[in-house]
């Protein structure tokens, strides 16, 4: 945290809430673009499937044939339906026992025989027992049964009987059958679920055979009759018992569901199979559903789209672009979420993803096998790897190709040439150095195209026609891929201000005019930019830095010293301006040429890397000439007055620029420099910055360091060669 963040704490809570607002926006354009893609996986599946499939509907005479061009075993949707509707209907509905309605029951009856010979033994007349029993037990008021029990001679015995047929009714079952959701279970049986004597039994009953509410009456009188009494008491006991029975078997939905669902799990599904060389439509005759069937079969299951399909494909748009994003989103791949690339990436990816599901769906059948040679993926991976960098370009290539597997119905032959043909763009245009080479890499790309597309092909068994056929088509994508970046490429630079080789290639031409101006204005410091462009291009090869970006940073470090030139040494010719002025204003002067070299820098547009380079090239080293004199001048003079703003060099392009820069200035001093002494020089020099902290972000190795000053004492010994004495010439002499 800085100090102003300490003293300032709302500035603090500001960056937070912007920061914040950056994520925001970056997850906001993340979801945009994954809905995007879920619409078009679902809309230009839902068109491919219900458009009859490039214009074939059922009920329409063919136009011509499509035949099948390798074998296709697919899942007849149909026959499947017909298979699991038959095993669902052999599922029976499941009726579970409630032992305590039971239990009520028995009880109830048990309590009315106690009841009753209780008001038999103090009533006289067996009109006044029935009155007093309709009384006492008003539930059994509505029927003659208590009339009945009171003119028989031994109701007690009647009573105990219905008891034993009351249990056995209960321990039977009295199915509560509703009205309705038995329609997808079996018609014929159900299943009764009971516990007998402690372990659970399950019992099939015929549906004919299930005792319910209406036919209790039959059943009590054929199991009263099973006992063996009298035609009246069998009667009695039966009226009696069907009288206190009650529903105890109900329907049991969860457990049905679930017998439903397991024999649904154990069903295969039907499988067919097209050969090649099949006629999937035949020309002249008309298309029937099963034709229609197969020929979606050749395209995939993204034409026959259902609610699980559907939701397998969103699941997976979220992990790629979730994945997507935690991996590109790296600082070492190259891209910088804040920076406008990252609104280009997620547009680049959702468009793609869009165009082959477009692709997908409004592409004739005759030309499937063509697919991926309508794809750029090429162009997509080219324009990445300039754009952004080649590691960002291979992950990239890789994610979008898997992508297309959704696209294709997880058909691998696509999305392994989009992978092949990205990989091949990118390893080609990785040494081009000038715009005409994107064409040399289009032609290259057409013959490795062709190669690839012919290999795979044979590997898929599309015969030697069919794999040239291939071939050829990805051959010609190739070649307009290549065509096509050399025409957008110019734009994408000046729209994202990237730095791409052919960018900093034309900066680097010093008949630029901001370069010519500075020559014109301030000669000296033209002389100072080229040698350290010199220097700091030198030493980033030996440390396999981007010594383009360096050399052309290294030409603009200094574009802010056109404003005042006569201020810097380098300019002056005998006369001082700093010898008029107080040492604090001399060091703002020194200062303010890096604010101006940015303001130029903005209006040139340059990229955001070189002008890092400007802003960086001094870090916040002190200028200790005016410090030093400033001292002299004011005792309690701060250090912070006579430094630079900074910040410290954030990439090792720009560290090496400012080591090149401090050298080749302070080699200016040196007088009569032998090897030995320039040597000493650059060390000391170099590990100046070191120490003071100047290179802390900067990412440079020792390792770096020492390769960075052998660089420039080899270099500084060829330009101070007319002027260096060597030990060995001094005692010969």
């Amino acid at each position: 945290m800085s100090p102003n963040s300490e003293r300032y704490p709302s500035i603090m809570r500001l960056r937070l809430a912007f920061r914040d607002a950056g994520k925001r926006r970056r997850f906001g354009a993340v979801a945009i673009a994954v809905a995007l893609c879920y619409a078009a996986f679902i809309g230009f599946g839902a068109v491919s499937g219900t458009a009859g499939l490039n214009g074939y509907e059922v009920g329409k005479v063919a136009d011509r044939d499509i035949v099948a061009e390798r074998d296709i075993v697919y899942v007849d949707a149909k026959a499947t339906r017909i298979r699991v509707d038959a095993e669902r209907r052999l599922v029976p509905a499941v009726f579970s026992i409630d032992d305590s309605v039971g239990k009520s029951a028995v009880e109830a009856i048990i309590a009315f025989r106690k009841g009753f010979l209780d008001l038999a033994s103090g009533t006289k007349t067996g009109d006044e027992l029935a009155l007093r029993l309709r009384g006492r037990f008003p539930d059994l008021g509505a029927s003659d049964l208590p009339g009945r029990l009171a003119d028989y001679p031994a109701p007690g015995n009647a009573i105990e009987q219905a008891r034993f047929v009351l249990e056995a009714l209960m321990h039977r079952g009295v199915f509560a059958i509703p009205d309705s959701g038995l329609e997808d279970y079996n018609p014929e049986s159900i299943e009764l679920r009971r516990w007998t004597d402690g372990p659970l039994v399950y019992e099939q009953v015929p549906i004919e055979k299930a005792t319910t509410q209406r036919r209790v009456k039959a059943a009590a009188n054929e199991l009263a009759k099973s006992l063996k009494l009298s035609a009246t008491m069998t009667t009695l006991a039966a009226d009696t018992a069907a009288a206190f029975t009650h529903e105890n078997a109900f329907f049991d939905s969860e457990q049905s569901r679930r017998r439903l669902e397991a024999a649904v799990s154990r069903v295969d599904p039907v499988m067919r199979k097209i050969a090649k060389g099949d006629k999937v439509i035949r020309q002249g005759f008309i298309v029937t559903a099963e034709d229609i069937e197969r020929l979606a079969a050749m395209r995939g299951p993204g034409s026959r789209l259902d609610a699980l399909y559907m939701l397998g494909g969103l699941i997976m748009l979220v992990i790629l672009s979730v994945g997507a994003v935690s991996i590109l989103g790296r600082a070492d791949t190259g891209i910088k979420p804040e920076g406008p690339t990252f609104p280009f990436v997620v547009v680049m990816a959702a468009g793609d993803f869009v165009f082959a599901s477009a692709l997908q769906a409004f592409l004739p059948a005759t030309m499937d096998a063509q697919f991926e040679a309508f794809l750029p993926m090429a162009l997509l991976s080219m324009l990445a790897a300039i754009l952004v960098g080649e590691r960002f370009a291979l992950l990239f290539t890789v994610l979008l190709s898997a992508s297309l597997l959704l696209v294709t119905g997880f058909d691998a032959f696509a999305p392994a040439q989009a992978t092949l043909s990205g990989i091949a763009g990118i390893v080609l245009v990785r040494r081009a150095e000038k715009r005409i080479d994107l064409v040399r890499a289009g032609t290259q790309l057409a013959l490795v195209r062709f190669i690839f597309g012919f290999a795979l092909a044979a590997l898929a068994d599309r015969g030697f026609i069919g794999s040239f056929g291939t071939g050829f088509w990805s051959a010609i994508n190739g070649f307009m891929c290549g065509v096509l970046a050399l025409a957008f490429l110019p734009v994408l630079e000046q729209a994202l201000n990237v730095p791409t080789v052919f960018r900093l290639q034309e900066l680097s031409d010093l008949n630029a005019p901001a370069l010519k101006q500075l020559l014109s204005v301030a000669p000296g410091t033209y002389s100072h930019s080229v040698t350290v462009a010199h220097l700091a291009e030198s030493a980033c090869r030996e440390i396999g830095a981007d010594a383009l970006l360096a050399r052309v940073g290294a030409y603009y470090h200094d574009i802010g010293k056109i404003e005042k030139p006569e201020y810097f040494i380098e300019n002056q010719s005998g006369y001082n301006k700093h010898d008029d002025i107080n040492p604090r204003l001399s060091a703002t002067v020194l200062r303010g040429h890096v604010k101006f070299g940015l303001e130029r820098a903005d209006a040139l547009r340059l990229p955001d890397s070189v002008k890092a380079i400007i802003a960086e090239h001094h870090g916040t080293t002190l200028i200790s000439y005016f410090y030093a004199q400033a001292q002299k001048e004011e005792r309690d003079t701060s250090s912070e007055d006579y430094r630079y703003p900074g910040p410290l060099p954030s990439s090792r392009e720009a560290a090496v620029v400012m080591l090149a820069d401090c050298v080749e200035a302070a080699s200016r001093t040196l007088k009569r420099p032998t090897v030995s002494k320039l040597d000493q020089f650059v060390k000391e020099m170099v590990m100046g910055r070191y120490e003071t902290g100047q290179l802390v972000k900067s990412k440079l190795t020792f390792s770096d360091l020492e390769l960075i000053k052998n660089s420039f004492s080899r270099i500084l010994a060829g330009h101070f060669h007319s002027r260096i004495e060597y030990p060995k010439t001094r005692e010969q002499a």
